[in-house]
């Protein structure tokens, strides 16, 4: 019997979960239809929309289980810097926007959102739904300094490397360092989010690893863009150092993802809830 309701659960799920990839789809079609000029820059909308899908996503888990239990508080807070800070660098200056229609507004509009999503997310981990969060396997960065400040160790590089290593497609010192200190963070962003798997092991909730590999597939389409076109983002007298270094800060990313992109698609190839391996408590 227990049996049997755990198996309608999960068609129930993957019903839900294929019914929100197709709005997804559908929804890309439409902008790139109605936006894009077939140009290949449509790949930064693109990983926009992605990851407002992920907030989405995650937003939708909390709301609907009224539990943000599995959810990295850190990890929130490292991507709404990753949003507000891209936002600023693009929001005035077009250094860093898609050259089709689509960078007119649209790919804007998803990053705000993205923004908004990710600062409501936090607001019920720490409001409403507080009693749900896992703060005890939410410890990335306990080192030294309180567990609640562990985020800094990753901040605190990424600004310098930000000051030292940065394009100018903007022109304006601050906004260039703006652009660049949000993607050196987002290419660690998802850090505290894996150790807490990590360290719970187990069965992940579906929008919970949607959310992460949404994340994680907009920035493999960023990398994508950036790999034909690293070249314009390297300074005329450091070759192309820079346009290298950000190459090399997005892959981190997806060197810092494989295993959880492994076990994920498994899960969707053989149609189960995704489960990882269980560590010991002391990684």
């Amino acid at each position: 019997m227990i049996g049997g309701e755990s198996t309608k659960g999960n068609k129930r799920q993957r019903n839900i979960d294929i019914a929100s990839w197709m709005g997804l789809i559908t929804v890309v079609l439409a902008v790139y239809h109605l936006f894009s000029d077939g140009d290949f820059s449509f790949l930064m909308t693109l990983g926009s929309m992605c990851s407002a899908f992920g907030m989405l996503m995650l937003l939708a888990k909390t709301l609907m289980s009224k539990s943000c239990a599995g959810i990295s508080l850190k990890s929130l807070q490292l991507y709404s810097v990753v949003f507000f800070f891209r936002l600023l660098s693009i929001i005035w200056h077009e250094g860093y926007l898609p050259f089709d229609r689509s960078g007119d507004f649209i790919y804007q509009f998803f990053e705000f959102c993205s923004l908004g999503m990710c600062l409501v997310n936090i607001v019920l981990i720490c409001g409403k739904y507080k009693e749900t969060y896992r703060a005890g396997d939410d410890t990335f960065g306990n080192l030294n300094i309180p567990s609640e400040f562990g985020v800094l160790y990753l901040v605190i590089p990424a600004f310098i490397l930000a000051l030292i290593i940065h394009p100018n497609l903007n022109n304006d010192y601050l906004y260039d360092i703006f652009w660049t200190f949000a993607l050196y963070t987002e290419a660690v962003a998802v850090l505290p989010q894996l150790y807490m798997f990590q360290r719970a092991g187990g069965v992940v909730e579906a929008y919970t690893s949607h959310y992460v590999f949404s994340l994680g597939f907009a920035r493999l389409l960023q990398l994508w863009f950036w790999l034909s076109s690293y070249h314009e983002l390297s300074d005329k007298n450091s070759s192309s150092f820079v346009g290298i270094f950000v190459l090399l800060a997005q892959g981190l990313q997806m060197i810092l993802m494989a295993d959880f992109f492994y076990f994920y698609i498994k899960s969707v190839r053989k149609g189960t809830p995704m489960m990882l391996p269980t560590s010991i408590n002391n990684v």
